[in-house]
């Protein structure tokens, strides 16, 4: 997607799909996981730039797509479609620049314990010993959505597991202390 001029409003229906941006030589920076229920592509509606962002499916995953024409006609008819649109555009620029705002001014520890504790909110499941991170993410994903290399975040989730925040099950992680990863967002940043 990223260079194209967007044509559709998109829909995950099931599966995932991440979004992404890239430099030039290729590093390449996650900026959120989508599921289903999850809207993408709303700045098609009122532009006709190419995009930045990169979208790619994680797994198998159904996507609607919706005409940008169609989504337009029904918009001059009903209003709340704009309206709608542009609260979450609001929501997603508040994130945008909480992020940006980590980026710039928090440590690497920090913004990869911020990270964690946003995902919790959505894919968080609890369990008797702690909360799952119930999505598959590997270091490397950890390091592409804090600007971090891969060696540095494996060294920040060894000093969590073994000072017992964090444990590592499958290909999940579990959370089993939620409050000291506050912490360390607050004493960090």
């Amino acid at each position: 997607m990223a260079g194209q001029v967007p044509q559709h409003l998109f829909c995950v229906m099931n599966g995932s799909v991440r979004v992404s941006i890239s430099s030039s030589d290729g590093q390449q920076f996650l900026l959120a996981l989508l599921y289903s229920g999850y809207w993408f592509g709303e700045a098609a509606v009122t532009q006709s730039k190419s995009q930045v962002m990169e979208i790619w499916a994680e797994t198998d995953a159904e996507v609607l797509l919706l005409p940008v024409a169609a989504v337009r006609t029904v918009a001059r008819d009903y209003p709340v479609v704009y309206q709608r649109l542009f609260e979450e555009l609001m929501r997603r620029s508040q994130l945008m620049y909480q992020l940006l705002a980590g980026m710039l001014f928090y440590s690497l520890k920090a913004r990869i314990a911020g990270r964690i504790l946003f995902l919790l909110r959505d894919h968080g499941v609890s369990e008797p010993d702690g909360l799952t991170l119930d999505v598959k993410l590997s270091q490397v994903d950890f390091a592409r959505m804090s600007m971090g290399s891969r060696q540095r975040v494996n060294k920040a989730f060894r000093e969590w597991m073994h000072d017992g925040v964090i444990e590592r099950r499958g290909d999940r992680y579990i959370i089993k202390d939620v409050a000291a990863l506050e912490k360390s967002l607050k004493i960090e940043g």
